[in-house]
């Protein structure tokens, strides 16, 4: 069971690397849907004082920031302050979304792969603008705001727990502070999904595992891991299917697997009553693939940028 499900985990893989690979020497797509610069990606430093939309005037209570306080302090103080962007009735947000992917691939799985796999790029680089009421896209309505932000599809943008964090830092600037957190590197744990037949996996456990995978993984717990992608549908013709002389067996008795996330950083600013005003998520993910005497190698770099305007 739990080879079947190790399968089912790593052949998709096999199929996006090969989509990657026919990418690789190209340059990343760019889109820009407002006339407003994107942010640098070289620097997650931010002057509270150069972002607009601070109301100087709001007589709401100030809040106290965990200036100097403990990791688990912090930590709580993003997760609980952070969130109150998803209850928002509208609020109109800026992303920056880059992806970069680097990839070594067998010429065994390059020349399996069906036509068309090639029409999907794993890199990014686009700056979306969008305001949301009730949870609704304005300009997009089918952007939903609980997909927009980290975590996809729940109403929350963080459940880190102290455990997954190397280091925190509050400071404050301005009127307002900036949180700053790092996270421990992290193997993948293939064990940690169980040992279910992932070929008659219900509903319902599907969505025990994947809320398994938010609690236990610190990075899937507070970056935005692009499950929400837009990798297009394929037809029968295009699915990856293994020829008859590779034994999907064979494969997993002599695999050996390496990958985890690396480099997680959160540089969150919030104002003085404690809204999020700007956001910036970072992370690295390695892979390295070993079976049949073949191997696939993948690197790759995510980072995300958000400002609110309240």
């Amino acid at each position: 069971m739990k080879k079947l499900l190790l399968l089912a985990l790593v052949v998709p893989m096999l199929v996006a690397c090969g989509r990657a690979a026919h990418h690789a020497n190209a340059p990343a797509a760019t889109s820009t849907e407002n006339e407003t610069a994107p942010y640098s990606t070289g620097s997650t430093a931010i002057e509270i004082e150069s972002i607009t939309g601070i109301d100087a005037t709001t007589d709401e209570a100030q809040i106290t920031p965990p200036v100097g306080g403990s990791i688990a302090q912090i930590v709580e103080f993003y997760s609980r302050q952070a969130v109150a962007v998803k209850a928002e009735e509208k609020i109109p947000i800026q992303k920056h979304d880059v992806r970069e992917m680097d990839m070594e691939v067998p010429a065994l799985i390059k020349s399996l792969m069906p036509s068309g796999t090639g029409d999907f790029d794993p890199n990014r680089n686009e700056t979306i603008t969008e305001t949301f009421v009730n949870g609704k896209g304005t300009k997009d309505t089918s952007r939903k705001l609980n997909d927009f932000l980290p975590i996809v599809g729940r109403p929350y943008i963080s459940q880190l727990k102290a455990s997954h964090v190397q280091s925190a830092n509050c400071i404050k600037q301005g009127e307002g502070c900036v949180v700053t957190i790092k996270l421990k590197d992290e193997p993948m744990d293939m064990g940690s999904f169980g040992s279910m037949d992932i070929e008659n996996i219900s509903d319902a456990d599907r969505e025990r595992l994947m809320d398994e995978l938010f609690t236990n993984s610190g990075y899937y717990a507070c970056m935005d891991m692009g499950l929400g992608g837009d990798m297009p549908e394929r037809s029968a013709d295009q699915e990856f299917k293994l020829p008859g002389f590779i034994n999907p067996v064979s494969i997993m008795d002599s695999m050996n697997m390496d990958a985890g996330f690396r480099n997680g950083t959160i540089a969150a600013v919030f104002d003085k009553e404690g809204r999020l005003i700007s956001l910036t998520l970072s992370y690295t993910n390695y892979s390295r693939v070993r079976f049949l005497g073949m191997k696939m190698n993948a690197d790759s770099a995510s980072k995300q940028e958000y400002r609110f305007t309240w």
